[in-house]
């Protein structure tokens, strides 16, 4: 197939938004044939109908609709690249977005969002999202730069294409969350030796994300057996409290038990190597504006903090 024209896509998804050949040469600045021309070269070179007509006006069929999305994309690219000239034109720093999961984004985006903030004139947004969600919003310029976490025990789950740019910040381990009543808890804190997550087989768990659950999973059977999952939330909070009530036990990174882990609790050390995740940024490859490189020496700097070498 021959290499697919940019504008192309960007206009048979501009009919998607405005319904009609009409309304989008109105809106764009086209000819209504230019418009009529550009789908009939798309509709060749892919062998397929992508424009039907309606009694409303027009749609996309499924293989028109697929390929709106790539017009979507090119199109929120040309409006950044547009804007970021203007700033570079104009001498203004960047508004540029991080995006963040929950334990990442309440402890080391956080923190960075605060000190860049107050000692530079960048502006953040700080938006809360799972990694492969996030990777999304990288590859189709919503969003500058992405922290995301792969697990040791799955680290092919995450896609980071080759538009893409991954930087390592450091590992944080997971933590076997209990009661401090438990016996689990009364064995830590008696030889302060990692457990075993065999030693919570018989419980009841907690899982969160379904990245996160598909992680115990991979555990629980390197562990040699299968976890009974009563419970599934994102929310740290209702985790700590689910355990505190005796309603099971959780995995979770050390990171999330920094922001605060109720006193009734213990956190333990899991005796498996494989019981980590590697947490680092995504950027866009070749995007190498000043504003980003501050970004992420800052998240470097804040990472120490938190995380390990290995």
């Amino acid at each position: 197939m021959a290499t697919l024209n940019p504008q192309s896509l960007v206009t048979l998804w501009q009919i998607e938004q405005y319904g009609s050949f009409s309304a989008t040469a109105k809106a764009t600045g086209w000819s209504q044939p230019a418009i009529s021309q550009q789908i009939k070269k798309l509709e060749a070179q892919c062998g397929s109908t992508l424009v039907q007509r309606t009694s409303h006006g027009v749609e996309l069929t499924a293989t028109g609709s697929m390929l709106a999305r790539h017009g979507e994309a090119i199109a929120d690219r040309l409006e950044r690249a547009a804007r970021e000239v203007e700033d570079y034109r104009h001498h203004r720093f960047d508004h540029l977005h991080l995006v963040a999961p929950p334990s990442i984004c309440s402890t080391i985006a956080a923190r960075t969002v605060v000190k860049l903030s107050m000692f530079t004139d960048i502006e953040l947004s700080l938006i809360q999202m799972e990694p492969p969600e996030a990777i999304g919003l990288i590859s189709q310029g919503k969003a500058d730069t992405a922290a995301v976490f792969r697990y040791s025990s799955i680290p092919n789950f995450l896609h980071i294409g080759d538009d893409l740019t991954f930087h390592s910040l450091g590992y944080d381990p997971m933590r076997l969350l209990v009661r401090r009543s438990s016996g689990i808890a009364k064995r830590f804190e008696e030889t302060g030796e990692p457990v075993s997550l065999s030693a919570a087989k018989d419980e009841h768990w907690i899982a969160g994300c379904p990245t996160c659950r598909a992680n115990l999973v991979k555990l629980a059977a390197r562990a040699g057996f299968k976890p009974d999952i009563r419970h599934c939330t994102d929310d740290y909070w209702a985790t700590q409290n689910l355990v505190e009530v005796g309603m099971g036990v959780s995995l979770v990174p050390a990171l999330d038990t920094h922001i605060n882990l109720q006193g009734d609790l213990v956190a333990c050390p899991i005796a498996d190597d494989f019981a980590a995740r590697e947490v680092g940024i995504v950027t866009r490859a070749g995007d190498h504006r000043p504003a980003l490189g501050s970004l992420l020496e800052e998240l470097e700097r804040t990472a120490l903090k938190y995380l390990s070498a290995k």
